[in-house]
């Protein structure tokens, strides 16, 4: 039997109550997460699925690629983020309000833009023709965010187009040869992605800018050496992570290192003392007895062989009893995996 008005009111006003605040611990958000999109997928038609897949979520992309490229959201922020028609929106970068989404009587200026991402919940439609940001298109301004859209068009849409042509060549196996897969098939490139980004470096950059997080390592930082190297950040990339810990920890500073290929490490952002040094992790680790050594999303680019290569070339640098190995990466379970 269906539900009651009374009922459904109920079960919306509870859903429309929650949100990513409303949990104790993480773990509890990301688990009811992963309900709310079982529940999508129990509520959806086959149509309503496809059509998702197939229209919706593509040319979301397509949207904040656009508005990014014309800077809507950048100069939104600088008038306050206040609620603005569409109009001003368009005058703001100089566009054209029935690109954006302007809708006039019958349909004479069809929804685009604009109605795209408030109905896919990416802003907040106040009013007809009236929009407010919110805080993702805020977060999109942040280049750790942003850069993602550029990366999607740049790497990810590419290869997502070319990924059954790629597999049916190769009779559906996979490849373990870092510098033979779909990426390089895509780009018609030789070499591993790393080398790839060292060639284009806008690419490079984009794919820089979007790499960060920080190093939860507060519990160990009791008992260490002071004369010692504190924290090892390997394949650091720009120094994301390294830099919160200084700025966070600043007395530390000439006890962190960061390394990476010489092409990175030179547009570090890490400010002197931090120590960057250009380092091959497949070659022996230079720095010995550090209290920690820290490896972010690297592990997971490279096949088995190579993972166990780079974590062979730490073991003689720890110092037993003292030394610790810190790996932030991806863990996907045998069953009811995240997306």
């Amino acid at each position: 039997m269906g539900k009651s008005l009374s009922s459904v009111e109920t079960i919306l006003k509870s859903i429309n109550d929650i949100n990513s605040d409303s949990f104790e611990t993480d773990g509890d958000r990301a688990n009811t997460l992963l309900a709310a999109y079982a529940l999508v997928s129990r509520l959806e038609t086959p149509w309503e699925t496809v059509s998702r897949i197939v229209l919706n979520e593509p040319f979301l992309a397509a949207s904040l690629k656009i508005l990014l490229d014309i800077k809507l959201f950048e100069r939104w922020q600088e008038k306050g983020n206040m609620a603005e028609s569409c109009d001003n929106l368009a005058r703001m970068v100089n566009s054209d309000p029935s690109f954006l989404g302007h809708r006039q009587s019958l349909t004479i200026y069809p929804a685009r833009i604009l109605c795209h991402l408030a109905a896919n919940n990416l802003l907040e439609e106040v009013s007809t023709n009236m929009y407010k940001p919110t805080k993702l298109t805020n977060s999109l301004l942040q280049s750790k965010y942003g850069e993602w859209i550029n990366w999607l068009f740049d790497n990810v849409l590419p290869s997502v187009a070319k990924m059954p042509e790629f597999y049916q060549k190769t009779g559906y196996k996979s490849s373990t040869d870092p510098g033979d897969g779909l990426f390089q098939y895509v780009k018609g490139y030789k070499g591993d992605l790393f080398k790839y980004l060292a060639d284009n470096p806008r690419e490079g950059e984009s794919f820089n800018h979007y790499m960060g997080t920080i190093i939860p390592i507060e519990d160990l930082l009791s008992g260490v050496d002071s004369e010692s190297p504190l924290v090892v950040d390997i394949g650091g990339n720009l120094g994301h992570d390294l830099d919160k810990f200084r700025v966070a920890y600043p007395d530390t500073a000439p006890r962190l290192y960061l390394q990476d290929l010489p092409e990175v490490i030179e547009r570090s952002t890490c400010p002197d003392p931090v120590n960057k040094m250009a380092h091959d992790f497949f070659q022996p680790q230079p720095v010995k007895d550090a209290r920690i050594y820290y490896i972010h999303a690297v592990l997971h680019d490279w096949p088995d062989e190579h993972a166990r290569k780079i974590l062979e070339m730490l073991r003689d640098a720890l110092k037993p009893g003292y030394s610790h190995l810190l790996i932030h990466d991806y863990v996907v379970p045998d069953q009811s995996a995240h997306p």
